[in-house]
């Protein structure tokens, strides 16, 4: 089972798009993780690492860009030793709202070895930590749109 994360915005879809997927900007709303995007920016196939450091303890969360249209849409694939999993991303016009968007986030992990025992953990999990992510770069979006 999946966790889904939705929110609406005022933002124009291309301003949410570009906010949900500015995957660099995670690291500031991703306690103690790094995100690296490749030089070629997202695009099919690119490999995103989140590192993650705990004192000494330091882990990669790997994952492939395995569909990307867009403006509207992207998944990516875990692929990492440590977790397992995949995340849908989209964006849609609001049509409650016309000039505003809906995001979508749609995202299952777990760990190797473990999914019947840790996909639960992490379906309960997710949504507080991935909706604050959503939040904080959409609010981040939304001041820089109201400057």
């Amino acid at each position: 089972m999946a966790f889904t994360i939705s929110r609406s915005t005022l933002l124009a879809p291309d301003r949410a798009w570009a906010a949900v997927t500015d995957l660099a900007e995670h690291t500031r709303h991703v306690p103690l993780t790094d995100v690296e995007v490749p030089e070629g920016g997202l695009r099919l196939g690119a490999e995103v690492v989140a590192t993650t450091r705990l004192g000494p303890l330091r882990f990669a969360d790997r994952m492939l860009v395995t569909a990307l249209e867009p403006g509207t849409r992207l998944r990516l694939v875990k692929t990492g030793r440590f977790l397992h999993g995949w995340a849908d991303i989209e964006v849609t016009g609001d049509p409650a709202a016309p000039g505003a968007s809906r995001v979508e986030w749609t995202e299952e992990l777990w760990l190797p070895g473990l999914r019947r025992l840790t996909r639960p953990l992490g379906d309960r999990l997710g949504p507080v930590l991935f909706g604050r992510v959503v939040e904080g770069l959409l609010h981040r979006a939304e001041g820089e749109v109201a400057s």
